[in-house]
């Protein structure tokens, strides 16, 4: 057992600092994701007018985010969670100036590897392996605050980048984030340090073996198709929000504010879910987040009235992070406090390859049939498919006591 210096110990005001620094770390980590959103039509512009160039970058850095990951998680076991975040500082101070220098290239090159897979992944994976070993009374709310670090990230980082667009163009704006971000996560990393949790020989952390509702593979098999199809269905409607509003007339405006409203109501519902799991449990939590995004999906086919999508937007919020803290609550519930850290990198691999996937997919089949009809349909059929999968790991569950963590 590992023992914290003085006044660093579980349940610490030191724990609660960390909580924060690594709910920081996560926001910068998470900045560059958003400028192919933001600066699309600028991005387009470098490269003959391909929206599809900066789409693309977009996807690979998502993608490479969720295999970095498994990776990060490994490394932050084998070492401590202090290295992924100095590895993710140097890599994103790197990545800003090597995709904003070149061509098509290198911008795919700097997104997938750099910022993405060397970059991002190592925030949030390790930080919330971490963060669970420092707490013991109020695991979850501390879980909360590192969940909605990409929410933050959302808020932030694209008002950032609305600023300094028209005043220095999409690379420079790149290459500033790349070195701003990189500094500070370098700073964040010094702050860092392992949790008290059981180790192994030399150190390194060892999972302990406990009795499972089902294959360990199952589970992580269902919990990770789980994580695709939800966040495949969460993303059709975030990420084409704003295009259609405009198709039933409505300004870009309207469409950025019930973005906005999405990730608030993230935000505040994050720290509500995570309250109510402590007192019914993760798995329900997670169900009950489930069967609310199949409320909003079903309200987006039939919605034309902008204070409707508001109202729809704020619905469909409530899971938006809670559904995800819902899988790192559940790994940890299932496999005790020594969980390898690769298993969440793992189910957020493919967390993060279904909001890549969804982004594409509502764009695709908006292409085919001209309205977002049967795009907000297949995502229904994504999150029907959700529930089901966490329907059976329920089932499973219900006759195995959890191993008593609160």
């Amino acid at each position: 057992m590992s023992v914290a210096p003085p006044g660093r110990g579980v349940d610490s005001a030191y724990a609660w600092r960390l909580a924060l620094v690594s709910m920081a770390c996560v926001a910068l980590g998470g900045g560059g994701i958003y400028l192919p959103m933001v600066g699309l039509k600028e991005m387009a512009a470098d490269f003959g007018d391909q929206r599809a160039v900066p789409s693309f970058a977009y996807m690979v850095g998502f993608f490479g985010m969720g295999v970095g990951g498994v990776f990060m998680g490994w490394l932050a076991d084998r070492t401590s969670p202090r290295v992924p975040l100095l590895i993710a500082g140097i890599s994103i101070a790197l990545g800003g100036w090597v995709a904003s220098r070149g061509g098509e290239f290198a911008l795919y090159a700097g997104y997938a590897m750099l910022l993405g897979f060397f970059g991002n992944a190592g925030t949030f994976t390790p930080a919330m392996n971490n963060v669970q070993g420092w707490f013991e009374k109020r695991r979850n709310m501390a879980i909360a605050l590192i969940s909605i670090g990409p929410a933050v990230a959302g808020s932030v980082w694209p008002q950032v980048y609305r600023l300094l667009l028209p005043e220095i163009g999409w690379r420079d704006t790149l290459l500033v984030y790349g070195l701003s971000a990189g500094a500070l996560l370098l700073l964040g990393a010094l702050y860092v340090r392992a949790a008290p949790t059981l180790r192994g020989p030399g150190g390194r952390r060892r999972e302990e073996k406990v009795h499972l509702p089902l294959p360990s593979s199952m589970i992580m098999l269902l919990l990770s198709a789980a994580g695709f199809c939800c966040c495949t269905a969460m993303a059709i409607p975030f990420v084409h929000m704003v295009a259609f509003c405009g198709d039933l007339g409505y300004p870009a405006a309207r469409g950025t504010e019930a973005v906005s409203l999405v990730l608030v109501s993230a935000i505040v519902a994050t720290f509500v879910m995570a309250r109510l799991a402590q007192r019914i449990g993760p798995l329900p939590v997670s169900l009950l987040c489930s069967v609310i995004q199949i409320g909003s999906l079903v309200g987006f086919l039939h919605v034309r009235d902008i204070n409707g999508i508001y109202a729809l937007s704020l619905l469909h919020g409530i899971p938006f992070i809670a559904i995800v803290q819902g899988y790192a609550l559940n790994l940890r519930y299932l496999y005790g406090p020594t969980i390898a850290g690769w298993r969440l990198g793992v189910v957020m691999l493919f967390a993060m390859a279904g909001m890549a996937a969804g982004g594409w997919l509502g764009g695709f089949i908006f292409d085919a049939t001209l309205s977002y009809t049967s795009a907000f349909q297949s995502a229904l059929a994504f999150n029907l498919l959700n529930l089901m999968l966490l329907g059976i790991l329920y089932t499973a569950q219900r006759r195995r006591p959890m191993v008593g963590l609160t």
